[in-house]
């Protein structure tokens, strides 16, 4: 897969309640916009996703205190940036413009700070709900929940230039609903729920974290395997496993919540 991208292009950008003014860009190349045209055309947004297969897995890459500053590269990825960027691509169709605003939605909320960005995927999650990027495919009907106190960020990160009080507020607020998800895909009907190109964000077993990982659903011989950037790979790829398999190694993981892409 190569990745060959244009010159750098300098954007100027103002969105109403972002205050980013401009950020270097490399936009997207000519073959990459060809992928975007016939996942659109085809309705699979995974077409994408397996555009970048092969490309490192970089963690830690977006800003650690403020001031916050965008970061673009479809040349590394973690799993997180992985899902938001293939979905900023798909309904950007192409556009350097629009792919640059989906992008600062999807990660933030209000603003462009260390405060406003969706450091946890509950919230990232349901600002693509609301963006009405994905639908969520949970349900009560065969599912678990659980009630966290999530604290991770406000316990392990230490910045004299962040508001603290801000996190321990979205913190709170997630705290304060009940998770549910799924343990497994063995019952029929659940198993029947999940389709090729859905997002699979797997529940953390820690109290202080809500999801450990995140990626999309790969169908393959009608078993469920995961398209994700992988820390453990540290590359884009398919999953060796099923999704059983992959949360019956991991003990970092309890189960998993479905959301699928309006396409």
């Amino acid at each position: 897969m190569k990745h060959v991208l244009l010159k750098i292009l300098i954007l100027w950008v103002w969105l109403p309640g972002y205050h980013l003014v401009a950020q270097t860009f490399k936009g997207i190349s000519p073959e990459l916009k060809l992928v975007i045209e016939n996942s659109i055309s085809s309705k699979k947004p995974m077409l994408i996703g397996q555009y970048f297969k092969g490309a490192p897995y970089l963690s830690n890459r977006l800003s650690k205190s403020n001031p916050e500053k965008m970061y673009y590269s479809f040349g590394d990825f973690d799993c997180v940036t992985y899902v938001e960027n293939i979905l900023a691509l798909y309904y950007s169709e192409g556009a350097n413009a629009k792919f640059i605003e989906n992008l600062i939605k999807i990660r933030y909320n209000d603003s462009i700070s260390y405060e406003n960005r969706n450091h946890y995927l509950t919230r990232g999650l349901q600002k693509m709900v609301a963006l009405h990027i994905l639908s969520p495919i949970n349900n009560h009907f065969n599912s678990k929940s659980i009630q966290k106190n999530v604290n991770y960020l406000s316990k392990h990160v230490i910045s004299n230039n962040i508001n603290m009080a801000r996190i321990i507020n979205i913190e709170k607020s997630i705290s304060q609903k009940n998770m549910y998800y799924f343990d497994s895909t063995k019952d029929l009907e659940i198993y029947d729920l999940i389709k090729n190109g859905d997002v699979i964000a797997f529940v953390s077993s820690r109290n202080d974290l809500d999801f450990q990982h995140v990626g999309f659903v790969h169908i393959k011989n009608n078993k469920k395997y995961i398209l994700h950037a992988s820390q453990e790979k540290k590359v884009v790829c398919i999953s060796d496993v099923t999704i059983d398999q992959y949360i019956f190694k991991n003990k970092k993981i309890t189960g998993f919540q479905i959301y699928r892409p309006k396409i």
